[in-house]
């Protein structure tokens, strides 16, 4: 329960505040100013649970950045001889001990995080120690298999991404064609598991899905711009990245399967949409 939203039953309200039935916590204090408006006692109310600097269990009907479980983006507000405090949208912000802190934390910095629970203190910490929270043995990934991406770190080789929040992967720089940044969530696609078991991510739908989702794109964008864009299969691939985020092998191909439906006409530097 402890770091975690839960819907827990006023007990009682008094001038204070409410207290709220935490089963094995015993009673969980809600300052008066989060209690509901209208609120009595045995009604259920959302709130995230944690431990006050006195241990106490309290609650807030505010909205975390992140649970516990979850990786998060999150920015450092203080540093202190315990370590570094992060900001996590509510009034009571996160430890990262630094011993678990890779790289070291600087204040006002972000960091993708893993938020857990440590069983000594009962407290609610964050770790940027991420190998410790991804599995290390082979994962059941298949060739083009969709799956969801957590990007954790830029290499010198493309992007370090979590994959299903389990295992680890990597989009290398020719396979990206959009603004990335760590901390951003995306789905994305295994291009290729090799025999060790490491991953290879791509963004773009595989074979002819990601061709036939490209078309559509480009049809959109054409009749938001009076049925003409200023691309063609001569145009400079740094255009079409930044319109299309794909590469211009792919934008080729999608032009060219419209042109063979009839649905538009082609000039060197520049498409149209048929009339």
């Amino acid at each position: 329960m402890l770091g975690k939203i839960e819907l827990l039953m006023i007990e009682e309200i008094n001038a204070e505040g409410a207290y709220l039935n935490g089963g094995q916590l015993g009673d969980v204090f809600l300052p008066k100013h989060e209690v509901p408006k209208g609120s009595e006692a045995g009604d259920p109310v959302s709130v995230f649970v944690y431990l006050d600097s006195a241990g106490h269990p309290t609650a807030t009907t505010k909205k975390p950045i992140a649970q516990v479980g979850d990786f998060a983006l999150l920015r450092v507000k203080e540093i202190n001889v315990v370590g570094a405090f992060l900001d996590n949208g509510i009034a009571k912000d996160i430890l990262a001990p630094y011993n678990e802190q890779k790289p070291k934390m600087r204040d006002g910095h972000s960091y993708l995080v893993k938020v857990y629970l440590d069983k000594a203190s009962n407290r609610i910490c964050a770790s940027s120690n991420l190998l410790k929270f991804v599995s290390k043995e082979p994962g059941n990934f298949e060739k083009n298999q969709e799956v969801s991406l957590i990007v954790a770190s830029k290499t010198d080789i493309g992007y370090k991404v979590i994959v299903n929040e389990t295992h680890f992967g990597v989009v290398f720089f020719s396979d990206v064609f959009q603004r990335i940044f760590v901390g951003q969530r995306m789905p994305g696609y295994i291009k290729n598991v090799r025999e060790d078991g490491k991953l290879d991510i791509t963004l773009e739908k595989p074979g002819m899905a990601r061709i036939d989702d490209l078309g559509t794109k480009i049809l959109e964008a054409l009749r938001a711009n009076d049925g003409r864009l200023p691309l063609g299969d001569k145009s400079d691939p740094e255009q079409i990245k930044k319109q299309f985020q794909t590469s211009k092998a792919n934008f080729k191909k999608a032009i060219g399967g419209l042109f063979k439906q009839g649905l538009i006409d082609l000039q060197a530097t520049s498409i149209s949409l048929k009339k």
